[in-house]
Formats: C-alpha cells, structure tokens, sequence
C-alpha cells in the first residue's frame, strides 16, 4: 500500500511514464543482504539515469548506496540532482545496527551518515518534509538550497467511504467495529501494542485488522496462535485499487514509531489516514511530525511508544465511542483538504528546482 499508483491514467499528461527499477526481493533483514540490495539496485538505477539522460533527477527514498551511484550517474551526464529527504537514513543503521552490535554500529552508522551528509552536499537542491530537518542540516554544515515541503496524500484517490464494501465484504468484517494498521511492521515499529489491543476487543463485536508482511507479522502470528486472539485479523498487502475500500472499513486507524525514530521518520500513513477521514490511534514519539500534524487536525490520540495500555486504551475507547470517532473523522478531512493542495505543491517545487538548477 505504500508504493501508491504507479500507472498512468487517462488524465495524466502523455510525458508522464514509469520504469520498474528492480523486481528483486529487497533483504531488509540481513545486514549483508541489504548491502547487496542496496547495491544492485543502485547500479539499476544510474544504468537508468545514463540511458534516459534526464536534465533533473528528484530522488527520494533511494537507499544511501543506490543515491550514491545515482548521483555519480548525475554527475556524469550533467543532470541536476535533488534529494527529498524524508528521513536521516544514516541515523537510522546506527541506531538499529547498534542494537545487534555495539561497534559494528558505531562504525557502520558513522560511515552511512558521513555518506549521506556527502551526497546531500553535493545536491543541486534539497527538499525537506518539516522544518526539523533544517536543523540537522546544518549541523551537518550542508550550505545547499532547502525547501520545506510536508508530505501529503492525493485526496482524488483517497477518499471518505464507509462499511459495507467490497473489500470488508470479502474479509467478513461488515457489522463490526474495526481498528486497522496498515503497513510495514519493521525496525521501527512495536507489534506488541497491537497485541495489547487484540487482547482488549471483544471478538464478538470488534477487530484489529493487520495489514503487513514480514518479522512484525510472523510475531503477530506467534501471539494470536499462543492467546488465542480471536478479535485479530492479519492479511498481506492488497493491491491499491483496494486501497481506499480498506480505509473505509476502519473506524479507528493506528500508527507506530519507535522512540529512536525521533523527530525525522515521519509515517506517511497519518496522511492517507487523514485524507480518509479517520480518526488516529499513534504510539509516538511526541517531537515527531506527524504526532504535531495529528493535534494539529484534532484528529485523534497519540501516547509514547512503548505505552501498551495506554496505547490499548486509546484505541478501544475511541472504538466504543462512535460519535468521537465521527467528529475526529470530520476534522481529518478537512484538514486534509486545506493541507494537500497537490497543485499548489507541485507549484513551489517546480519554481524551486528552476531557481536551482
């Protein structure tokens, strides 16, 4: 559900097109398996960039090796280079790696984050997604132009809905009450707060759908196998034409963050939560900005990571309280809808990127 519509519809204009990178599994778990991913998909993706010769390269997401590789392609065929940032990667491995190793984190986190810094000075341009970040980068001593735009969601695509549905159908959760989290369930995330939930829920009435694959859901299976979590629905990733009939089946919808995250990796799934028109269950960091923009829509609760009833709390109360969730889901839209001009956005990075380049 994360990677959006990546196919041209009939209103899109006839320059726009899509190249699928790499196919390959991509080995998050593995130290040396995601150096290798990291790498192969790197080298796809300057052969891209020297085939295509594009005059401005936008890169966001891109692993630290594959940027690195990317930028080299750039600067070869002359194209500028912009890097959105929308989280400090480096900062990550060290966090996660020390956590497995003290030194092998040490090491290889201050690598990855001198790297970074490198690849950012060496930008064209960069674009941030909150003010935050303009801070780190000049600690980093990064004398490059920044732009601050906050991530939104496409509201064409997102739009409110409700129970019944075809997807609800299909997973039998018409007439009951849903809380739903959807999305990677990784690093830097808890599964054991949805545990808590779906111990809370009453498996007549209510239930916590999991939409996710990987080590957060085989600990989910683990725990709903071991106490018999009736209430606790868990499926793979659904195609996103689905996307919006899963949304409307929540009546609550949940975020997760790790302390160590901090202030810079911002859950982009707040957003589409929002352009949903639902209210929000978070367990994070309070710095955080989507914690901010959360408050800042009245769209729900956010309590500290790590906060198991607390967290628990939240979502069953909001879950009994439809006429909360019915006001919180209102004010959602509609700062949704004042938020996510994607006209108005798309304005200011053009006119940046030309006064850049």
């Amino acid at each position: 559900t994360g990677k959006g519509n990546l196919e041209r519809s009939p209103s899109d204009p006839p320059t726009l097109s899509f190249m699928d990178i790499s196919s390959e599994p991509f080995e998050r778990y593995s130290t040396v398996g995601r150096l290798r991913s990291e790498y192969q998909y790197g080298r796809r993706y300057a052969a891209a960039i020297r085939a295509l010769r594009p005059t401005t390269v936008i890169s966001s997401n891109a692993p630290l090796i594959a940027q690195r590789l990317a930028w080299r392609a750039c600067a070869r065929t002359g194209a500028s280079r912009f890097f959105w940032l929308q989280d400090f990667l480096g900062r990550g491995v060290r966090l996660v790696l020390s956590k497995r190793s003290a030194l092998v984190g040490s090491t290889l986190g201050r690598a990855f984050e001198s790297l970074e810094t490198s690849l950012l000075r060496r930008s064209t341009g960069i674009i941030v997604i909150a003010d935050d970040f303009l801070d780190e980068l000049a600690v980093r001593r990064v004398r490059v132009p920044a732009l601050v735009v906050e991530n939104w969601a496409p509201l064409d695509e997102i739009r409110t809905g409700s129970k019944p549905n075809d997807w609800s159908t299909s997973m039998g959760l018409d007439g009951f009450r849903v809380a739903l989290y959807s999305g990677t369930l990784g690093l830097k995330h808890d599964p054991d707060h949805l545990v808590e939930v779906a111990r809370r829920l009453d498996a007549d009435n209510e239930r916590l759908v999991v939409i996710s694959e990987g080590l957060g859901r085989d600990h989910l299976e683990k725990a709903k196998a071991a106490e018999r979590l009736d209430a606790m629905v868990l499926t793979d990733f659904v195609p996103y034409s689905a996307f919006n009939d899963v949304l409307s089946t929540a009546d609550v919808c949940i975020v997760l963050l790790e302390d160590d995250a901090g202030t810079f990796s911002v859950p982009s799934k707040v957003l589409s939560y929002l352009a949903a028109g639902r209210a929000v269950v978070g367990a994070m960091p309070a710095a955080n900005l989507a914690t901010r923009t959360i408050a800042r829509a009245g769209a729900g609760i956010v309590v500290t990571p790590g906060s198991y009833e607390e967290f628990a709390d939240g979502v069953v109360s909001l879950l009994r309280d439809p006429a909360a969730t019915q006001r919180m889901g209102v004010d959602a839209r509609q700062y949704a809808e004042q938020a996510f001009d994607a006209s108005a956005i798309a304005g200011r990075v053009s006119d940046f990127v030309t006064r850049c380049s």
